[in-house]
């Protein structure tokens, strides 16, 4: 009896380390015992299998924008496949839910894909993607996106309106009906320009108004071309800047001079804050007028 459970256990330690060396194997890149052999008559050498499938790799990269997942897409957002060390072979885009396939362009150099038209709201795509290297090896790359739906629309209010006169103050302004957090994309879909060449940013205040405006005042006689393309909507605004009137309060004389066209016309006697409650310190408009524009489908 003791000879028998020796044996047994000594069986069992043997079955014990076989079943270690089982599981490093596995690990190591086999999935069990080799048991085939060669043409030479040789167990085959598993780091050669992983050194053949580095050769065949292809060198090409496929970059689909936006990645796998993305969600709230805007229907005009820029959707792309691309390829470095490599051209694209075949780009396919189809509405997962019917099926539809969206018609595209591949670049002449074959190294991007992008649809021709904007997309539908509240859809799922689905994007396919091949590629070859240079030696001809091909390469694949999928990503599902889902756009944005119209619970996501959102609506700005828009000044100065289009075909007015200002001064040279007026900011360009828009008012959001919501806050936005993806700034950034929003901002980008903006561009205002002057035709008198000055450089014009954008300044956020809160997360629902957005502000153009050059560094200094505008210059009297330009005019401000507003253009959007947002989400949908695509829009051309311009008004005139007319002459220069700057009013100037010093809260200290309790004066306010008014500056036109660079002389001073008048000097008028003003009231001010206390220090409980200051005057405003900065530039101000004196009034503004906002007109109502729809943008839907925008990413907030």
């Amino acid at each position: 009896m003791i000879t028998v459970r020796k044996r047994h256990a000594g069986l069992a330690a043997t079955a014990g380390v076989l079943g270690g060396v089982l599981a490093v194997t596995a690990l190591g890149g086999t999935s069990s015992a080799a048991t085939s052999r060669n043409d030479a008559g040789n167990p085959p050498k598993p780091q050669a299998r992983v050194d053949q499938a580095a050769a065949d790799a292809s060198d090409a990269r496929i970059r689909i924008t936006p990645g796998q997942g993305a969600f709230n897409v805007g229907i005009e957002d820029p959707v792309k496949a691309t390829v470095s060390n490599g051209k694209l072979t075949k780009v396919t885009m189809t509405a997962v839910a019917s099926g539809a396939e969206i018609p595209g362009t591949l670049s002449a150099d074959h190294t991007s894909w992008k649809p021709n038209g904007r997309l539908e709201r509240a859809t799922r795509y689905q994007i396919a993607a091949e590629a070859e290297d240079t030696k001809g090896r091909s390469t694949t790359g999928n990503a599902t996106i889902t756009t944005v739906s119209p619970a996501n629309n959102f609506i700005g209010h828009l000044s100065p309106e289009d075909g007015s006169t200002v001064g040279v103050g007026m900011p360009v302004t828009v008012n959001f009906d919501r806050a936005i957090s993806n700034k950034a994309a929003v901002e980008s879909k903006i561009r205002v320009s002057s035709s008198s060449g000055q450089r014009v940013v954008g300044h956020w205040f809160n997360d629902d108004r957005l502000d153009f405006r050059p560094e200094n005042y505008w210059r009297p006689g330009s005019t401000v071309t507003v253009t959007l393309n947002l989400h949908g909507i695509q829009k051309t605004v311009t008004f005139k800047i007319g002459r220069s009137q700057v009013s100037t309060v010093d809260a200290k004389t309790k004066q306010m001079t008014v500056v036109r066209d660079g002389k001073t016309i008048k000097t008028i006697p003003i009231s001010s804050g206390s220090t409980e409650h200051p005057t405003y310190n900065g530039q101000m408009v004196i009034s503004e007028k906002f007109r109502q524009i729809h943008m839907n489908g925008a990413t907030v």
